[in-house]
């Protein structure tokens, strides 16, 4: 059933996408499956076929000594020689002034050997890490696979670790589907963490994010934007709660999602109510 917010008269989402999948609840989903944010490791092991260690503490180096409290890295392994981190980046990483400080600081260290290292007391040898960044917004379509495994590992790794079993292994790992078109979409569902609450840094973030991975994939910003839209519906159609009154980000929301690129879930589509 549409259910309707007695305080907000905003229409929460009463679907399952777990039953769209064919998993009993949700508590079940998240703890077998759980999409990108609850099982990227896995989606990793996947693709690149290796083990990755999670929660990497790294150092930062300062005349020879460890200063402060290390970074902490979602996801490590060594690729072919080279040193590869995935971060999942959620909600604060577009709200937070602290930590998108904190991510340029990060960055700055992970990238230079002279700056980093394991050891927590001294200066032991650093190496230069090679980081990719998954935006919480995003959900493992074709398109974006092939984004992240193709295009940015060929960029740089100089090598591909798409294949297309691969991708159906992935989903079949993350969302107990092997068909594409029943993957979560990209966008925002449910979360209230929407870029109204982005402030000015977090705001350039996602817009150059989206229109870097959307320039030979498309159908990524298209399927964000189809997400806010159906939101906003669902909020009475006060966009103030859902994108911000940003220049730029209006401009960019002028896009009109064409169908041909919406072959995936989308939480808030009203053919997934049962009225």
């Amino acid at each position: 059933m549409k259910k309707i917010s007695k305080k907000t008269k905003f229409v929460e989402t009463n679907h399952k996408y777990h039953q769209i999948v064919g998993v009993k609840s949700d508590k079940e989903f998240r703890e077998k499956y759980g999409n990108l944010e609850f099982n990227l490791n896995k989606c990793l092991e996947v693709f690149f076929e290796k083990k990755f260690q999670q929660e990497l503490e790294i150092y930062e180096v300062d005349e020879g000594t460890t200063i402060g409290a290390p970074f902490r890295c979602d996801h490590y392994a060594k690729i072919d020689d080279q040193h590869v981190i995935f971060e999942y980046n959620g909600n604060h990483h577009y709200q937070s002034p602290f930590k998108i400080h904190t991510d340029k600081r990060k960055n700055k260290v992970l990238k230079n050997p002279e700056k980093n290292t394991l050891i927590k007391k001294g200066s032991g040898p650093g190496v230069k890490y090679i980081i990719f960044k998954i935006p919480y917004y995003m959900q493992l379509t074709k398109d974006y696979a092939r984004y992240l495994f193709h295009d940015q590992c060929l960029l740089e790794l100089k090598k591909s670790f798409f294949s297309e079993d691969k991708y159906t292994k992935a989903i079949k790992a993350l969302y107990n589907t092997d068909d594409e078109n029943k993957v979560l979409a990209p966008g925002l569902h449910t979360s209230k963490q929407t870029p109204a609450s982005y402030n000015e840094e977090g705001l350039k973030r996602f817009l150059k994010e989206v229109d870097e991975m959307s320039k030979k994939y498309p159908s990524i910003k298209h399927q964000i934007i189809h997400s806010f839209k159906l939101f906003i519906e669902d909020v009475n159609r006060d966009e103030k709660l859902i994108i911000p009154e940003n220049e730029k980000f209006q401009e960019w929301f002028k896009l009109e999602p064409e169908e041909k690129y919406l072959n995936c879930i989308f939480e808030r589509e009203k053919k997934q109510y049962k009225f």
